[in-house]
């Protein structure tokens, strides 16, 4: 766990491995995105900084999507909206998105974002340097698309949710993504108590992280 040896004092070996987990998945080719094309959205994640409100995209039609060596000035605003303006996103300008480039990228794209925001901002919140990009693996994406998928729920089609929070499932489309995604969040989160309402494994009490997670979902403006 070389990229992560310096958090071992700060924080739990369970959050530890769920990173280095997500790092062993980030440089591979994922199901629709090569493995050298999603370092480069990692990458543009990391470069790109919030925008002022006369920045803000909400016309995508201006960035073209054809070839070019890398991922394209279409794919690099996209990254861009969902990683400092997720809340705006709303049905035409998640239409405008999928119409272009696929519901099966956007979602692998969205759980890229999802992964690597947190797992930065930790490092920058402890004040340690952002762990070093994993080197791109050979290889073309596997083009699987997951079974048993249902529509009308969300945006995106997902996994039945059959009683657990639809957020458990909502980048299911992008299945061992959505499944890196989610051991984040149990690590960073709930650890396995997620059922009990008494939290004796943090240093906070679950009243406290609740709080915690409610205030920064409002001012994020997440209200899933």
């Amino acid at each position: 766990m070389t990229e992560f040896n310096s958090l071992n004092a700060e924080i739990s070996d369970e959050i530890i491995e769920s990173f280095q987990i997500v790092w062993n998945g980030l440089g591979k080719p994922g199901a629709w995105w090569s493995g050298a094309e999603r370092i480069e959205i990692a990458k543009e994640i990391r470069d790109s900084r919030p925008p002022s409100l006369g920045e803000r995209v909400t016309d995508f039609s201006s960035y073209s999507n054809k070839g070019t060596k890398g991922i394209t000035p279409f794919v690099r605003a996209v990254v861009r909206k969902i990683t400092h303006e997720s809340s705006s996103i709303d049905r035409n300008t998640y239409e405008q998105i999928v119409g272009e480039m696929g519901e099966d990228r956007y979602a692998e794209l969205t759980a890229i974002v999802s992964q690597l925001v947190p797992i930065d901002r930790l490092h920058d919140i402890l004040g340690y340097e952002r762990a070093e990009l994993p080197i791109p693996e050979p290889g073309n994406p596997s083009g699987e698309r997951p079974k048993g998928l249902t529509t009308g729920i969300a945006f995106l089609p997902t996994f039945p949710a059959n009683g657990l929070p639809h957020i458990a499932v909502s980048l299911s489309l992008a299945q061992a993504d959505n499944a890196r995604r989610m051991l984040l969040v149990r690590s960073m989160y709930s650890g396995t108590d997620f059922n009990q309402m008494i939290w004796t494994h943090r240093n906070l009490s679950r009243q406290q992280i609740e709080l915690v997670a409610a205030r920064t979902s409002a001012i994020n403006e997440c209200f899933y």
